[in-house]
C-alpha cells in the first residue's frame, strides 16, 4: 500500500500507548494528536468545554467523555493543525461513532488509516497504573515512583501526584469501560482499516522496535 499519513494507536489504559505514540511521531515525522493531553490542557484553562471534562474526571468513575463532547472538541482542534504532515491519534477515537466521525474529518477512506493495537494482560495494566505518578506541572510520567523513592520530577522539581484516574477502583472501572465501549473498535478496524496487533507486555524499547518493524512493512 502507499504511505499513509494517518495512524491511530489503540490500547487499554496503562498499555503504554502514549509513550509509543511519542516514539512513532518522531520516527515517522507525524503530528501527535494526544487527545487526553489536549483535554487536560483545556481543563486547566478553565474553558466551558474544559470544565465539562473536569467534571467527568472528578466523579472518579472511569467513564468516558460523551461522543458528542469529544467529537466537538476534536473537530475544533483539528482545524488548528496542518494535516499535510500526517497525524497519529492517541486517545481518539474510542468508540465506533468517533471512528466514523474521524473519517469525515480527515476526508479519507477507512482503509487509508493504520491502527496500532497494543495488547496487555489486565493484571499488568492494574499494576502499571496503580504505581504510576505524574508531575502536575509538566505531565511527565513516573512508573513505580514510590518503590524507587522518587517523590519529585527530575525535570522541573514539582512534587509528584497520583491522578484520580490511577486510583485502584477507578482503574478497574476504566478497564471495564474500555472492554465494553472501546474494544469493539478492534473488530471495526479489522474490516475498516489496517489493524496491527502489538504485544505491549515487554519493555518500552522492545515494544517500540516491534511497532517500527511492522509499520515499515505496511508503509513501504
Amino acid at each position: 500500500m502507499q504511505m499513509t499519513k494517518y495512524l491511530i494507536i489503540l490500547g487499554p489504559p496503562g498499555s503504554g500507548k502514549g509513550t509509543q505514540a511519542e516514539i512513532i511521531k518522531d520516527k515517522f515525522d507525524l503530528f501527535l494528536f494526544g487527545t487526553g493531553d489536549l483535554m487536560r490542557e483545556e481543563a486547566k484553562r478553565g474553558s466551558e468545554i474544559g470544565q465539562k471534562f473536569q467534571a467527568v474526571w472528578d466523579r472518579g468513575q472511569g467513564e468516558l467523555i460523551s461522543d458528542e463532547l469529544v467529537d466537538k472538541f476534536v473537530d475544533q482542534k483539528m482545524q488548528e493543525i496542518d494535516l499535510s504532515k500526517g497525524v497519529i491519534f492517541d486517545g481518539y477515537p474510542r468508540t465506533i461513532k468517533q471512528a466514523e466521525n474521524l473519517v469525515q474529518i480527515l476526508k479519507t477512506k477507512p482503509e487509508n488509516i493504520v491502527v496500532v493495537n497494543i495488547v496487555v494482560p489486565k493484571d499488568l495494566l492494574i499494576e502499571r497504573m496503580s504505581t504510576r505518578r505524574v508531575c502536575p506541572k509538566c505531565d511527565k510520567i513516573f512508573f513505580r515512583a514510590e518503590e524507587q523513592k522518587i517523590k519529585s520530577c527530575d525535570d522541573c522539581g514539582s512534587a509528584l501526584i497520583q491522578r484520580q484516574e490511577d486510583q485502584p477502583e477507578t482503574i478497574r472501572k476504566r478497564i471495564e469501560v474500555y472492554e465494553e465501549q472501546t474494544r469493539p473498535l478492534i473488530d471495526y478496524y479489522k474490516t475498516n482499516g489496517v489493524l496491527v496487533n502489538i504485544d505491549g507486555a515487554p519493555p518500552i524499547d522492545e515494544v517500540a522496535k516491534e511497532i517500527e518493524q511492522k509499520l515499515q512493512e505496511i508503509l513501504k
